[in-house]
């Protein structure tokens, strides 16, 4: 087969089951993930139960090496350049701007430690970071860079004011993430975008526990930098996630570390080679091959069943969460509408230990979080309506024992 007729097969969405009125069928597709015959798993947030394409993905990589090929296509850069297409195609960015790097923590490590640092400047993050949006920045305070942790209200947030409040005229970057990690809340991307654009900051979003849950370009976020594992929502697998660099940011920060696809020519007798002119001078070396075969084939798994229809799944799901809560007198923590929030429900078990609350409903094969003292559940697309009832029934259950 040539290139030219393979191209469009490798990068075309899968082909999902649909009802008769066109829209995904969520008992079909949740088949395709046999987890969830055995267990009730509402922790998206913490990493990607994987459909069955996914181990095909591997199945594939490692078929190929084991064929006379001996790896000809498992250790192709052409494959992972139509990795890089598939992906920038579901999640909404041009190619040329995705760096396909190995986490969010990476991504956001280039970006620190390439930036042109001055003493007295500072970098503007939240308390609601995670530790892979706050520990990469602590090392700059050995260069005289201020690190500013925005504190949450009383409710937990971090408001786009109090952000705001803490830029002033040394701020060089804001990093925050598009959903938080704990308390599931949805940054306001567009504003926080129009401050930085403002104030010439520079912009990074943790996108991690949004990409692949709402129907959003990547490119539209009005970002500089969004950076992403992929092991959640994207249903990749740890070491294969990405990093998008707008064209108008990328000769903000450069490469800390160089190696053979950083530069715009591999001729080793050049003493003092170009970078590339786009997001691979931020890759190092050779790829996560099979991490990106996984990667590529669960992006169009995901294109196959659309954003906006996991949007909508999402949506529903944690709108009954929220509803069965209020019900049981349980405090939801986690913003009602749904433009502040995703797919995280974080709840206050008033006293009784998250951390046992997690362990009690593992133990009956429901998987949820303790996260900060608080218990987090986080639904994806393969969940259903008995799942959630399933977990908050439970969660009562052992409640009432705790309180006895």
């Amino acid at each position: 087969m040539n290139k030219n007729t393979a191209t469009p097969i490798d990068t075309a969405p899968l082909p999902v089951p649909r009802l008769a009125d066109g829209t995904p069928d969520w008992a079909r597709l949740r088949r395709e993930f046999p987890a969830t015959e055995l267990t009730t798993y509402l922790d998206i947030a913490r990493k990607a139960l994987l459909p069955r394409c996914a181990a095909q993905a591997a199945a594939d990589w490692f078929a190929d090496i084991d064929s006379r090929a001996t790896g000809r296509r498992a250790f192709s850069m052409n494959e992972v350049e139509i990795t890089r297409a598939v992906v920038g195609e579901t999640f909404g960015a041009a190619p040329q701007t995705l760096a396909l790097v190995k986490n969010t923590s990476e991504a956001i490590n280039i970006v620190a430690q390439g930036f042109d640092w001055r003493e007295g400047d500072n970098v503007v993050i939240s308390e609601a970071e995670h530790e892979n949006n706050t520990f990469p920045w602590r090392p700059l305070t050995r260069r005289g860079v201020e690190v500013r942790v925005v504190p949450g209200g009383a409710d937990g947030r971090v408001t786009t004011d109090a952000l705001r409040a803490a830029i002033d005229a040394r701020t060089r970057i804001l990093s925050v993430a598009w959903v938080s990690y704990g308390l599931g809340e949805r940054a306001d991307v567009d504003a926080l975008a129009q401050i930085c654009r403002d104030k010439g900051v520079l912009f990074v979003i943790d996108g991690i526990q949004a990409i692949g849950v709402l129907d959003r370009r990547i490119d539209a976020l009005g970002a500089d930098v969004v950076a992403s594992g992929g092991h959640k929502a994207q249903m990749s697998v740890t070491g294969a996630g990405l990093m998008h660099v707008a064209p108008e940011a990328l000769e903000r920060f450069r490469p800390s570390f160089a190696a053979k696809y950083s530069f715009a020519t591999l001729d080793r007798t050049e003493t003092e080679p170009a970078f590339a002119p786009d997001a691979h001078r931020f890759e190092y070396g050779n790829p996560n091959f099979i991490g990106l075969a996984v990667q590529r084939r669960s992006a169009q798994f995901i294109a196959g069943i659309g954003l906006n229809a996991i949007e909508a799944r999402i949506h529903h799901l944690t709108d009954l969460l929220m509803e069965l809560a209020d019900r049981q007198g349980l405090k939801v923590r986690t913003p009602r509408p749904w433009g502040e929030r995703a797919g995280i429900v974080s709840f206050d078990l008033d006293g009784v230990s998250s951390d046992g609350m997690e362990a009690a409903l593992e133990a009956e094969d429901i998987r949820v979080a303790s996260k900060d003292g608080h218990l987090r559940a986080a639904a994806h697309f393969y969940n259903n309506e008995d799942d959630v009832h399933r977990f908050m029934d439970r969660l009562q259950h052992h409640l009432r024992g705790a309180k006895a």
